[in-house]
């Protein structure tokens, strides 16, 4: 039964890092064709854009959260492991699950507040986009959820209760494998 749950939600926290991986691609180009355009709006026509630098810093703020969500699956955060680097792989294995614990912890709480944030600004609008603030804010509590999904995932893979991944799999997702050749 536990294995089960482990399969779901190292499948979930796949497709959750892929369709991020996918966003932030979009909100990367996006954001280069909005600066693009002011710039040259600016410079060549005399004409500055007035939504683009409201626009430019929403897609920021989701370049900013949903980058995190992708950092946390590829391992990719920075980590003080200058205690536990010389430990045998079972000494790792406790701090490791405590370090996903804590973690899992504070993703839950960012998630929670960040919803209560962005319903607090429900009704206030933007000042050239005119949408409602909580549309860009949304990012904090989603990619609060997705890192809960991944620190879920990790926890999984660290006790052992997910299938070894694919190769295709090990190279998109380098999940939270501990050799000792890796920092935890």
């Amino acid at each position: 039964m536990l294995r089960t749950i482990a399969s779901v939600v190292m499948a979930v926290s796949n497709g959750l890092d892929t369709a991020c991986r996918w966003l932030l691609c979009t909100c990367g180009m996006a954001m280069a064709i909005v600066t693009a355009a002011q710039v040259f709006f600016r410079y060549v026509l005399n004409n500055s854009l007035f939504w683009s630098e409201e626009l430019g810093r929403v897609l920021l703020i989701q370049l900013t959260f949903f980058g995190a969500a992708v950092a946390l699956k590829a391992h990719a955060h920075i980590g003080l492991d200058f205690m536990i680097r010389n430990l045998s792989e079972k000494g790792r294995k406790y701090p490791a699950l405590l370090v996903q614990l804590l973690s899992s912890v504070f993703f839950f709480v960012m998630m929670w507040y960040g919803f209560q944030f962005a319903l607090f600004l429900k009704l206030q609008s933007t000042a050239t986009l005119g949408i409602s603030r909580m549309i860009p804010f949304l990012a904090i509590p989603v990619s609060g959820a997705i890192m809960l999904i991944h620190s879920l995932s990790c926890f999984f893979e660290i006790l052992e209760l997910t299938p070894q991944p694919d190769s295709f799999s090990e190279t998109v997702h380098t999940g939270c494998t501990m050799s000792h050749d890796e920092e935890i």
